[in-house]
């Protein structure tokens, strides 16, 4: 990454008169408009970054806030984005820690780019999600410079905060099996399909198998995690003909929602023809008809905790990476009821 000194060494000028400029005080220095625009061309051509830590230092007077960024992968589900900002607000609300938070927008596989920002001083501190596991593996080899936490994956680098998500799969598939169901079906997110982080459908499918579930390849349906998506995904179920299944499991609760039009203009009842089980827990899934039976996802808890880690390290650079591992336990509502066998 470019600094002020090397501009300086491009355009022949001292290194204050570049900082004035790129400060944007060069009016008030009165420094010409002819060597404004030589240094702006040169920072431009160099690709300089400014160090918005310290500008924003500057221009508090001195009050130093850290600033925390959020990478946040564009094809991630905005609800879960809403119910983690939910989380990470609460230690400014309860006066915990002051700091600012800003969300960084990244493309998978651009992991690369999230490193060069991470490393040009602009935050204090960052909490990346819904990185692949190629990415981690980069990540791990080239460690980021500032305090990193990642939030549900596990890492023996940085600090992390996440659930056991093939335990989710599996548990999901034992209460199919102990509620009686012999056919089941479940939506995949759809950049989840090749991935090695798929922990969560890897569990449901080998434990299909463990306890005799039948799972066809028509049953499971990639779609993007959106309601769209589900909704699409459902109608693709009902519309590919043969023998239904008898239980669904959804990998987050508004393509659930999204796809109980479906069922019900099919006439399939829900949970009389269908249970439905989903992954999350948000509002929407409490106040739907049916009201759906999750797996919790806590967000707002797991959001919380990664601002504790990556402020932790923030004030005391030599704090050890940390794991913290949050239960996933099932909340049963009208659309899937609990355990009622053993096997």
């Amino acid at each position: 990454m470019s600094t002020i000194k090397e501009i300086a060494e491009k355009t022949k000028l001292s290194v204050g008169t570049v900082s004035i400029v790129l400060n944007g005080r060069g009016d008030e220095m009165r420094i010409s408009k002819k060597t404004q625009q030589l240094i702006l061309e040169a920072a431009q051509g160099v690709g300089y970054v400014p160090n918005m830590s310290a500008r924003r230092l500057r221009q508090s007077g001195g009050r130093n806030l850290p600033v925390i960024a959020t990478f946040w992968p564009s094809d991630l589900s905005s609800d879960l984005l809403g119910r983690f900002f939910m989380g990470a607000q609460s230690s400014i609300l309860e006066q915990e820690y002051a700091f600012e938070m800003t969300i960084q927008p990244f493309k998978r596989k651009h992991i690369h780019r999230i490193k060069e920002i991470c490393d040009s001083g602009m935050y204090h501190g960052v909490i990346l999600t819904g990185i692949s596991a190629e990415d981690q593996r980069y990540l791990e080899d080239n460690p980021l410079n500032v305090p990193t936490v990642l939030f549900n994956r596990k890492s023996s680098i940085y600090s992390c905060v996440h659930v056991d998500t093939y335990e989710i799969g599996r548990k999901s598939a034992e209460l199919f099996a102990l509620r009686g169901h012999k056919k089941v079906g479940t939506i995949v997110p759809d950049h989840l399909v090749r991935s090695e982080n798929n922990l969560r459908f890897k569990g449901f499918v080998e434990s299909c198998g463990k306890y005799g579930l039948e799972l066809e390849e028509r049953h499971i349906q990639a779609a993007p995690m959106t309601m769209e998506g589900g909704n699409a995904a459902a109608r693709r179920i009902v519309e590919g003909g043969g023998e239904l299944p008898t239980a669904m499991f959804f990998p987050l609760g508004i393509m659930a929602v999204a796809a109980l039009p479906v069922f019900h203009r099919a006439n399939i009842k829900i949970p009389d023809a269908m249970e439905i089980l989903t992954y999350g827990d948000h509002d929407a899934e409490k106040y739907s008809v049916p009201s759906l039976s999750t797996v919790k996802l806590p967000v707002e808890e797991m959001a919380a905790a990664c601002i504790r880690l990556v402020m932790g390290r923030i004030l005391d650079p030599s704090t050890k990476p940390k794991a913290v591992v949050f239960e996933t336990p099932f909340i049963f509502r009208e659309s899937c009821g609990g355990f009622i066998q053993e096997l």
